[in-house]
Formats: structure tokens, C-alpha cells, sequence
């Protein structure tokens, strides 16, 4: 072997055991003595734009809605926003968190993900499904991360991937079906939530400190806030899109 080849050798070996050291990381302990919350909402002001209402190209989906399906881009109840990811984006610094083993679950069930918008951790199992009696596929196009563009031709077909690495929300959409998207964000920590019907978000245990904390909304876009957490405290704020 000649001495450029074991010096590249010898820098693989190098960057792949950096690497593994760094996955073998425990998990920065958290004083829960001193840990809060940060909660709010998220608000839409004005007259929210038109949901985009799809026409099915396929009978088989067209039937499951009477034709016409609403894509659920834009889901806004007495002002209050669903299927926003708040997230920290910002303000943790080098902490470690352990991933959890239970599955982030996105089911394909009449022709529509369910759920559209989803969140999951580093790492973390994220299982896709196909309820319907009909073939798609899952296609997932990461800005940081391998892309991924596989099929569930059966009813009850599964499969279990995992992204390694924090990132922009991925867009996923079913070749198949064009209408059919969905969008995953994925953070290297617990500190995230997907608002309900209510517009609303919990993030707990998080430790004392400043934070830029992020809402995002596949239509209307981002806002950011900087939260200041002291110990044992709860925080709220509120992201409000809209409004001109």
C-alpha cells in the first residue's frame, strides 16, 4: 500500500471513528429543578388564503371524497393555526438528547398523508403506511440528508426510515397522486410541536437560557421569536402570520 493511500485510509478511519464517538454521546443530563416551559399559540390576522382544493386524476381517490379533496394546506379556526412546527431553532448550544424509539407514524389513507405535517428527532423511527387499497409511493427530497423515493403497492404496506441529520422541513409527496404532500421537520432535539385545531404548543422541560424559537406553515411561511426562560418559569408567546 503505498503512503497516499494509507494516509486517505487512515483519514476515513479517523473521520468514521470522530464520527461514531460523537453518536455514542450520552445524553446531556437536565436539572429538572430548574427546567420551564415555553407555550403560546399560533395565530393567523385577516382573511386566510383559499385552501388548494385538488381534483383526483384517479376514480379510486376521487370516490373516497366526492371528487374534489381538500389538500388541508391551510387550516385556520378562529384565527387559530394547525399544522404549524414550533420548534427551538436556536440557544441549546452542544446538548445531547436521547431519541426516542417510538415510530413518528405517516399514514396514506384516501390518497391524502395523515398527517400532512409531522415532526421527528435525528435519528427517530418514522414509519409510513399505506391504508388504501391502492399503490403509492413516498418520495422525500431532504436538503441535507440522502433523498428517498420508494413505493407501498399494497394495503397495509410499511416501511421504516430514519434522517441523520437536523434540516430545513422536507417536502414529501407521492409521485403517483400529485396531489398528495406532506412535510416532516427534523430537529436534534425534543424542543418541537405540530399545533392542533386550537393553534397552540407546549414545549416542556427545557433547560434555563435565550432562545430563537421558530414557527413555520407550509403556505404562510416563518416567524421567529427570542425567548429569555429563567429558571422554573413558564413563558408564552404568540406568532401571529398574517395581517398584511
Amino acid at each position: 500500500m503505498t503512503k497516499p493511500i494509507q494516509g486517505a485510509v487512515a483519514l476515513l478511519i479517523a473521520v468514521a471513528a470522530c464520527r461514531h464517538e460523537t453518536e455514542r454521546r450520552p445524553p446531556t443530563p437536565l436539572d429538572h429543578t430548574t427546567v420551564g416551559v415555553i407555550a403560546g399559540e399560533v395565530r393567523f390576522a385577516g382573511t386566510p388564503p383559499a385552501p388548494r382544493v385538488e381534483m383526483s386524476s384517479a376514480k379510486e381517490c376521487g370516490a373516497q371524497h366526492g371528487g374534489a379533496i381538500d389538500a388541508g394546506d391551510v387550516l385556520v379556526r378562529d384565527d387559530r393555526v394547525q399544522n404549524a412546527i414550533v420548534a427551538i431553532e436556536d440557544g441549546l448550544g452542544d446538548r445531547v438528547f436521547a431519541v426516542p424509539e417510538t415510530p413518528v407514524v405517516v399514514d396514506q389513507r384516501g390518497c391524502l398523508f395523515v398527517p400532512r405535517v409531522a415532526a421527528a428527532q435525528v435519528d427517530q423511527p418514522i414509519e409510513f403506511l399505506n391504508s388504501d387499497a391502492l399503490a403509492h409511493n413516498v418520495h422525500g427530497t431532504p436538503a441535507k440528508s440522502s433523498a428517498w423515493n420508494f413505493s407501498l403497492g399494497l394495503k397495509g404496506a410499511t416501511r421504516v426510515l430514519a434522517v441523520d441529520a437536523a434540516q430545513p422541513v422536507i417536502p414529501i409527496t407521492c409521485d403517483i397522486h400529485p396531489w398528495m404532500q406532506a412535510y416532516l421537520g427534523v430537529y436534534d432535539h425534543p424542543y418541537f410541536m405540530v399545533t392542533g385545531a386550537n393553534g397552540q404548543f407546549t414545549l416542556r422541560d427545557v433547560p434555563p437560557g435565550t432562545y430563537v424559537v421558530e414557527a413555520w406553515h407550509e403556505r404562510f411561511g416563518t416567524r421567529t421569536a427570542t425567548v429569555t426562560l429563567a429558571p422554573k418559569e413558564t413563558t408564552t408567546v404568540t406568532f401571529t402570520f398574517g395581517g398584511g
